[in-house]
């Protein structure tokens, strides 16, 4: 289907093309067979503006208005334009017009023949002239649009160029003599090109060579100048179609077709600028290399373009220098030629494969044609020396002899042979000498440098460069040796064959000067540099394997990660001076790329140990909640409920409630020094340690805490220790004994009869345990009363703290009780793990909190 419409398209503008030359032969040549137009007006008032003598002496004067022309009345451009192109010199015209007092009168009119304005010179010259402008170059810029279509059948933006190149063929004939049918088709096929050339060229400048970031991100943008600019574009081809066909506009729609016009230009304007902003932008942030050289070489070529026309047609007329005048008419072919540059250019950067960098087209292109000059001239003077001694020799003889004619015979041989078999060689050798190697050296290895930069691991990054840099310069062996600890060792190679592995030590000498230079190092073993004379005899024969001739430092950000080793090219060229600062690019980007992918790898790894001990936490804190209680025991007359909250995955604090036997219940609370594994490692011994002590249902508790003490003791490291508060509670009698090892003094809030609330405390009756070899502790006992409310704590939660630093403190902790003194242990519990919360407002808290409740019931 696209295809098709390339057919269509290019149907129609070839009509056009052909069409409109014709009408420049007619008009140019036989100039004196067309008539002028004796008057000119408004097509939409149909007022005259100008008159020539002839319509003069009809009556016809400047401010009438046309009725009607040759006895019918007037229908629009069309019946306007068919008279003109049909008439010839001498034919008579009938005008009715209105003057403007109101009277209508009638003249009959003798056409005259059009005025030659180009002087003495020949008709058929200045045809020809015109042609070269005016016709051939616009079918050039047609038939580069048809190329590249035809090549990308499937790019909007080959689409996008071909209206483009289409646009310089509507610039220099309009409808030209057509008629009919004829005008009807050219006339819209005009308006159309003209019309869609600025919006081809916004759309251009969106999606080439890559849709714009600007339109990525704000892709309405553009349809506020396309949405107007279309509707404008409707306006005027009904406005249009009423000039040609309507007797011209009636007064509405002149005024609309007036405002859209104004409106267009200025659409126009902002499609233009829209380009260059978009452009501009895209020479900045384009994804790939190659894009940017497109854009580059796009800019270049329009510029130049685009900047001849602006000073053939504005800057040299203020000069005095015109291109219409006939000395100045070569002012005029050059702008015409160095114009084509643009067009050139557009087809360039849409169909070529990678377009190469301005400067190297302009530096091989000029050393190319320099080349291909050089070839033609020394062709040329080969052929004059043939003429010379083979060819006038026998023309000057009268009776030429038999044997003058070999002569000719190897003149016409040599001739044949420059021109089929010399030059096709010579050709291609130019071809292969420029072309190639200007790509493979300036843009090859310029993307590879900017490749390696997406690499993350060593193994494909060492593969593409090696491979690539061997394809680009015809190189059989490279070999990639890479820092592994003290040694370099052999990671990559392209046709080097060693038995086992092969490596430099850190100290070599080869080693030392790249890292000392951070330069390439040439080696030329019939010449060698002080460094390869300071190699020992094992570094040399490394070098020897890998038949270095070129070495390339890749270097880290401190630190030279590897070395590249390049034998010789196939061509046994030496490496030029471009050659070295190309790999020098590559091999510094891909020592930074292995150092990224080595950096990457070691990340990987410690992420993975990471997940491990993460795990590992995990498990740990799954086996500490274990040890907490499961469920409380239910005590006639009091609630209990405890929870720990770790500030890490795991911690060390510690709570228990278990069963002593004889009716008593343990209660246990304590806060190991330190965090984390090793914290919950000596939580579990404390716990095993108090499980073990009180099997035996003990009375004396100060004796059962030396018992914990050492035990704890001999368990830990020396700078390890635990506050510990441990009570036996009997629901019956309701009394507490207990022992304080250097915890948090246990909070108690007792209601009296007066309901006001007394707050005591469980101070500390000896030192934290674990951390002297034996210590005396002492016992304490009371008896709870009925609506008690006991509160065992760690630090972390009176120490809870908000992102200012600010303490929870224990004041705080006792004014939260006494407002739930009244409900169960459960939701005690809940409220002040709420309100320690709310305090700290989502602050990080570095220290686990625990807290064990017991209530009595009132």
């Amino acid at each position: 289907m696209l295809r098709a419409a390339l057919v269509l398209y290019l149907v129609a503008s070839l009509g056009y093309w052909l069409a409109a030359s014709l009408d420049m032969w007619q008009i140019r040549v036989h100039w004196d067979q067309r008539v002028e137009a004796p008057f000119r007006f408004d097509p939409d008032t149909r007022i005259v503006e100008s008159v020539q003598p002839e319509a003069k002496a009809a009556g016809v004067n400047k401010g009438d208005r046309i009725d009607g022309l040759n006895g019918g009345g007037y229908t629009g451009l069309a019946q306007w334009s068919e008279i003109l192109s049909d008439g010839h010199p001498g034919d008579t015209l009938d005008v009715e017009f209105t003057r403007p007092d109101g009277s209508q009168k009638t003249g009959t009119i003798t056409m005259d023949h059009a005025p030659y304005a180009f002087g003495s010179t020949s008709p058929v010259l200045v045809y020809w002239e015109e042609l070269l402008v005016a016709g051939l170059l616009p079918l050039l810029c047609l038939g580069m649009g048809y190329w590249v279509v035809l090549a990308r059948p499937l790019d909007r933006n080959a689409w996008l160029l071909l209206v483009l190149l289409t646009f310089p063929s509507t610039l220099s004939v309009n409808s030209g003599l057509a008629t009919g049918v004829s005008l009807f088709l050219r006339g819209f096929w005009y308006q159309v090109i003209q019309l869609a050339a600025s919006p081809a060229l916004l759309l251009f400048g969106v999606y080439f060579p890559e849709r714009s970031r600007i339109d990525a991100r704000a892709p309405w943008l553009k349809w506020i100048i396309l949405g107007p600019l279309a509707a404008c574009i409707v306006i005027l081809l009904v406005a249009a179609r009423a000039d040609y066909y309507s007797g011209g506009d009636g007064p509405l729609l002149t005024v609309v077709g007036n405002d859209a016009a104004r409106v267009l230009n200025f659409l126009n304007l902002l499609c233009v600028i829209f380009y260059l902003v978009l452009t501009v932008d895209k020479l900045r942030s384009a994804s790939t290399e190659d894009a940017r050289r497109r854009l580059r070489v796009l800019t270049a070529g329009t510029g130049v373009g685009v900047g001849v026309l602006l000073i053939v047609f504005v800057l040299l007329p203020h000069f005095g220098i015109n291109e219409q005048d006939r000395q100045h008419y070569w002012v005029r072919y050059l702008g015409a030629v160095l114009f084509m540059i643009a067009p050139l250019t557009l087809a360039y950067v849409v169909l070529v494969q990678r377009a190469m960098d301005v400067r190297v087209i302009l530096r091989m292109g000029t050393r190319y044609l320099m080349a291909k000059a050089f070839i033609v001239v020394l062709q040329f003077v080969l052929i004059a020396i043939g003429i010379w001694r083979l060819l006038l020799p026998v023309l000057h003889k009268k009776e030429p002899e038999a044997s003058d004619f070999a002569g000719v015979l190897i003149f016409f041989g040599l001739v044949l042979a420059l021109r089929l078999g010399v030059q096709k060689r010579v050709q291609a050798w130019l071809d292969r000498k420029f072309f190639r190697e200007a790509y493979d050296a300036e843009v090859v290895l310029n993307e590879l440098s900017d490749e390696v930069r997406r690499f993350t691991e060593t193994a494909p990054l060492l593969e593409t460069v090696a491979r690539r840099v061997a394809e680009t310069l015809h190189i059989n062996q490279v070999a990639m040796l890479l820092r592994r600890g003290e040694i370099f060792q052999l990671q990559q190679s392209i046709g080097v064959t060693v038995d086992g592995t092969l490596t430099l030590p850190a100290q070599a000498s080869a080693v030392r000067y790249l890292t000392s230079t951070n330069e390439p190092a040439r080696l030329y073993r019939d010449d060698p540099d002080a460094w390869y004379l300071m190699a020992g005899t094992g570094e040399r024969h490394v070098l020897d394997m890998v038949n270095a001739e070129l070495l390339l430092p890749l270097p880290g950000r401190n630190r030279l990660m590897g070395m590249m080793a390049l034998g010789p090219k196939r061509s046994e060229a030496a490496y030029t001076p471009a050659d070295l600062h190309l790999l020098h690019t590559v091999a510094t980007q891909t020592g930074l790329a292995i150092e990224v992918a080595e950096l990457a790898h070691s990340l990987a790894t410690e992420a993975a140990q990471r997940e491990r001990v993460n795990r590992e936490i995990e498990i740990a804190r799954e086996v500490q909640e274990r040890l907490f209680p499961q469920e409380m025991p239910i005590l006639p007359g009091a609630t209990l409920a405890g929870a720990c909250r770790p500030a890490l995955g795991v911690g060390g604090d510690y709570y228990d409630v278990f069963d002593l036997g004889e009716g008593r219940t343990g209660l246990a609370i304590g806060d190991v020094s330190g965090k984390g594994i090793s914290a919950a490692l000596l939580m579990a011994s404390l716990r095993a340690s108090l499980r073990g002590v009180t099997l035996d249902n003990p009375r004396d508790f100060a004796k059962l805490m030396d018992k914990v003490n050492r035990l704890v003791f001999e368990a830990s490291a020396s700078n390890r220790y635990a506050t510990f508060f441990f009570a036996a509670f009997d629901p019956i009698t309701r009394r507490l004994e207990c022992v304080n090892a250097g915890h948090n003094p246990p909070i108690l809030l007792r209601t009296g009869l007066d309901s006001k609330t007394e707050t005591l405390r469980l101070e500390a009756d000896g030192p934290v345990v674990g951390l002297l070899p034996a210590a005396p502790y002492t016992e304490q006992a009371m008896t709870l009363m009925p609506g008690d409310l006991l509160l065992l704590y760690t630090d972390g939660i009176s120490e809870a703290m908000t992102h200012d630093d600010e303490e929870w403190g224990e004041e705080r902790l006792i004014n939260a009780a006494e407002r739930v003194k009244d409900k169960p242990a459960r939701e005690i519990l809940r409220a002040l793990f709420d309100a320690a919360d709310a305090f700290t407002a989502g602050a990080p808290q570095h220290d686990d909190m625990t807290l064990l409740v017991l209530k009595l019931e009132g």
